[in-house]
């Protein structure tokens, strides 16, 4: 409940803001229009059964709207790709067969922008994450390797660099909050990244 809350809450929040973003102008550092990104970097697990991490990456687009002259609010959808995590041996002792974790799913959520000048910026983003994953139970005498779909959320920051009107490039720290509480499963995880990002 409380996560369909939260998705709730920020698709709210984007409907109160596009009529007060339709009605303003791009300001001089704001951007607004079309856009679409990917990122590349390390997804990290720290939960029960898992202490490790993988390659991982994400893709994503949606629409940012101008707010004032250096305030943007993008409302975007996107895929992610959290990797591939091993068991800690004192869980895999304990199981036959595979015991690694693999997390990914779509998100859907906001992300507000902050540029400083014309070519830094600074952002925050949240949302939806509609996970689907697997990997063991967090019992250390039994566990058990399970799959699950979930909807949770997300959240992230990132500071970025203008290389032209249209190209940008940046440094994010994402959570994507990924669990199955009926079948015991938690796969928290943490993804450092880099970005690129080009702006019709």
């Amino acid at each position: 409940m409380k996560n369909t809350m939260l998705a709730l809450a920020f698709a709210a929040a984007g409907l109160v803001a596009a009529p007060a973003a339709f009605s303003q102008d791009a300001g001089q550092n704001a951007q607004q229009g079309w856009y679409v990104g990917a990122n590349a970097g390390y997804g990290q697990v720290k939960k029960g059964p898992y202490d490790d991490g993988d390659v991982a990456g994400a893709v994503k687009g949606g629409y940012r709207f101008a707010l004032n002259p250096e305030t943007s609010l993008g409302v975007e959808v996107g895929y992610v790709y959290l990797g591939r995590v091993d068991a800690r041996s004192l869980y895999s002792q304990n199981v036959g067969g595979n015991t690694q974790s693999k997390l990914q799913g779509a998100t859907a959520g906001l992300d507000l922008r902050y540029s400083f000048s014309p070519k830094w910026y600074g952002e925050v983003r949240g949302g939806a994450f509609f996970a689907k994953g697997e990997g063991l139970t967090n019992d250390k005498f039994n566990p058990q390797q399970v799959r699950f779909n979930s909807t949770n959320y997300y959240a992230g920051a990132g500071v970025g660099y203008n290389v032209t009107p249209k190209w940008s490039v940046a440094l994010n720290y994402d959570y994507y909050q990924a669990s199955d509480n009926d079948k015991n499963i938690h796969l928290p995880t943490n993804l450092y990244s880099v970005s690129a990002e080009y702006r019709f």
